[in-house]
């Protein structure tokens, strides 16, 4: 999962904000034969804790996941209930969706500091549950499943783990609407590889991404983290330690293993406020001064509204990271 640190709220002020949603709303308004108005639905979905038959053409749809909500709104459903991850966006809705809610006040059904609550998820009166990016355990899906039909992580990545691309298309494919998820896919994917295209310097150099956990404790993401994969997607590539360092979402490291950050680009996130006391602790860090990705001037840290669009990870987010990040990036590689 991503950083789970509470972010200060800011102001959100994007430039792009207008054609992104925009976009969103293009792909989510669509009319007979596009798959989206109404279309049946029905499907039988599998997951980690087996197969669900959701309903046909759901009306009163709960979030539980961490980001859910970004995909629900872009593919033309507003939910009842969200979950709260960061605890500063009003409806828990971020600036690039929130428009999408028209109106609307979903229902916090949770949060990052006291979890899922069953009785608030209920008090939706729901007929479908999503949780795509979750860690939902095997006891809260048979408290939730008991509500409405609940679809929550797939089985083959770690939990946390989904892609944007394969969230998108499971609850497109909940909610009936499939052709819209292609859409959606379909048009971030277009924006991945024009950036890509755009920066040569990108192919094939390693990756690490850290962050900060405490006082002298740093962590690595792993290949599943959405902030990873936004990299990736643009052309880097892992580096093997980083597969042994964790198979999961996130490791801590000891302050002797920042030796294994030595990639081609060493970036840090610091949302939530965090930049100040990383930049500290690693000025008190001896071997993090040492490190060949450092001297070379191709370490950043990532702070801002753009880094948490990439961690949000989203069809609605990742085109204002995709504008943002990589012209940032691309200077470090030239050096």
């Amino acid at each position: 999962m991503a950083d789970m640190g509470r972010l200060t709220r800011r102001g959100f002020l994007i430039g792009t904000s207008g054609a992104l949603l925009a976009f969103a709303t293009a792909c989510s308004t669509g009319g007979d034969g596009d798959g989206g108005s109404a279309a049946a639905s029905g499907a039988t979905l599998t997951d980690k804790y087996g197969q669900t038959q959701v309903p046909v053409d759901p009306q009163r749809v709960v979030s539980v996941g961490y980001n859910d909500q970004d995909a629900i709104l872009a593919l033309g459903t507003v939910p009842v209930g969200v979950f709260d991850w960061y605890g500063n966006q009003p409806d828990a809705v971020w600036p690039w969706a929130h428009d999408l809610l028209a109106g609307a006040t979903p229902a916090i059904i949770g949060t990052a500091s006291t979890g899922i609550n069953v009785e608030k998820v209920a008090g939706t009166n729901p007929d479908l549950i999503l949780g795509t990016y979750s860690g939902i355990t095997q006891s809260q899906y048979d408290k939730l499943s008991a509500l409405a039909p609940t679809v929550t992580q797939p089985a083959e990545f770690a939990d946390y783990g989904v892609p944007w691309q394969d969230q998108t298309r499971i609850i497109g494919e909940a909610l009936g609407r499939s052709d819209k998820a292609e859409e959606l896919v379909a048009g971030v994917q277009d924006k991945f590889a024009s950036v890509a295209a755009a920066n040569p310097a990108f192919k094939g150099k390693t990756v690490i991404v850290g962050a900060l956990k405490g006082p002298g404790q740093f962590g690595v993401y792993g290949p599943e983290d959405p902030k990873v994969r936004f990299f990736t997607e643009l052309g880097f590539v892992n580096p093997p330690v980083t597969e042994q360092i964790t198979t999961t979402n996130f490791a801590p490291i000891s302050t002797e293993q920042l030796t294994l950050a030595d990639a081609d680009l060493l970036v840090w996130y610091a949302g939530g406020g965090f930049g100040d006391k990383l930049r500290a602790e690693l000025a008190a860090t001896p071997v993090y001064q040492e490190l060949e990705v450092v001297k070379n001037g191709r370490a950043i840290i990532l702070e801002d509204e753009a880094a948490e669009a990439m961690t949000w990870s989203t069809v609605l987010s990742l085109p204002y990271a995709l504008d943002q990040i990589p012209p940032r990036i691309a200077p470090l590689l030239a050096t």
